[in-house]
């Protein structure tokens, strides 16, 4: 391992190239130095597959407690900021065991397969009326003006939120994103930490309301249902979950349908084959998530000293386990550079694995079925605009682009 030991320094996933394209580096590592540690992050990089399984697959050995760690220290400002509204609180993303069930329990009542299958009328209805919004122009920024807004909406809707608040629930879930994963100045993060406080009151405000009138909603359910009745969730967790929710369930929609759009209209053969084909879309969507997933890299800590990959990891220290990296696993998916339609079996583990399986991987896979059925169905000959600068947004955990513009035909 010594002669490798340089793979921690040349660690950047937030800068050029690796922000745009990690794979080799992480082939290179699972190679090399399959378990590294970064001094800039201080945390030891976990790569292959089988690995990144027994860390995500033992929460009991490595806790999910910092998941949410941000990747730079606040300023005195910003934290005086965040002490007006109800702070950080455990969540379902940074618990364990029986607190995280207290979390998991009503949203996997609010998340339940059936209900996200009887939302597929609305789903389509909304698809559509935002194609119908840029059709006939023969071109769009298809992120801002579908990959976004769909998901966002679909999010909102299940919140029981008025669609007349979307862009501002939007700027604060960026806000957000940008205030725990990305390395921001005292000026930024002063702004994103006023963005924090003012989603927190809102979505208290939610919460009171909620109360006197109870829907069939997200909010409901965290309110109502509970894995512990002596122990109910209290309006602050309330309040944080909902957020979070809120934040994942349209954010990671997002990233994986402009991920999904680059690569199909990338190579075209692809897209024309889902045209004739389009029973094939979920197979298709499968290996985006496994290709390049939209969440890259979480945060775990080591609730002892123990020995992963054959590196023994000191008891306390953090631990950034790269799922975009297993799912590139060549001891796990033959020709795994290789984008495959058919690829079968396919055992990525892009929703994660274990007791944090992602509570909204049916939503994610519902909208993005009808999301890529509808552009089959509705743009003629879709494709790339030439010369366009694509880039991902730099943020620690999650991968998604910035902006994509597409063109089509338009037929009179």
């Amino acid at each position: 391992m010594v002669e490798h030991a340089h793979l921690g320094q040349e660690f950047a996933p937030l800068q050029a190239p690796q922000l745009e394209n990690p794979y080799p580096f992480y082939a290179r590592a699972r190679r090399e130095e399959p378990v590294f540690f970064s001094e800039a992050l201080q945390a030891w990089i976990v790569t292959r597959y089988d690995d990144v399984r027994a860390v995500v697959g033992q929460p009991d050995i490595f806790s999910n407690k910092d998941t949410l760690r941000p990747v730079v220290q606040f300023t005195p400002e910003t934290f005086q900021e965040l002490s007006k509204g109800f702070g950080f609180l455990p969540v379902i993303t940074n618990t364990d065991g029986e607190e995280h069930m207290r979390f998991r329990t009503p949203l996997n009542q609010a998340f339940l397969p059936a209900r996200m299958r009887a939302m597929e009328s609305d789903i389509r209805t909304v698809a559509n009326r935002l194609i119908d919004g840029f059709y006939k122009d023969g071109k769009a920024e298809i992120i801002s003006q579908f990959t976004g807004p769909l998901p966002q909406e679909i999010i909102l809707r299940l919140f029981d939120v008025p669609l007349t608040q979307l862009a501002q629930y939007k700027q604060w879930c960026d806000d957000i994103k940008a205030l725990t994963m990305s390395p921001l100045t005292p000026e930024r993060q002063l702004e994103c930490a006023r963005s924090f406080v003012a989603f927190q009151h809102a979505v208290a405000g939610l919460v009171e309301e909620r109360k006197h009138s109870s829907k069939d909603d997200v909010i409901s359910c965290l309110a109502n249902v509970h894995h512990n009745p002596a122990k109910p969730l209290s309006v602050p967790e309330i309040v944080n979950t909902a957020m979070g929710t809120i934040l994942a369930g349209h954010d990671t929609t997002t990233s994986l349908l402009g991920t999904a759009l680059y690569i199909l209209l990338g190579t075209p053969h692809l897209w024309q084959t889902l045209c004739k084909h389009p029973e094939n879309i979920p197979n298709a969507i499968e290996e985006v998530l496994r290709f390049d997933s939209s969440v890259h890299l979480f945060f775990r800590t080591a609730l002892r000293e123990v020995t992963i990959g054959g590196v023994t990891i000191p008891e306390g220290a953090f631990l950034l386990v790269s799922y975009a990296s297993a799912n590139h696993d060549e001891t796990q998916f033959k020709d795994a550079e290789k984008f495959d339609l058919h690829r079968s079996p396919n055992h990525h583990i892009a929703f994660g694995y274990g007791t944090h399986f992602c509570v909204g991987a049916p939503l994610a896979r519902l909208v993005s079925r009808i999301a890529l059925e509808s552009l089959v169905q509705r743009l003629p000959h879709p494709r790339l605009k030439a010369d366009q600068n694509i880039y991902h947004i730099p943020q620690l955990a999650f991968h998604g682009l910035a902006r994509l513009e597409i063109e089509w035909d338009v037929t009179q």
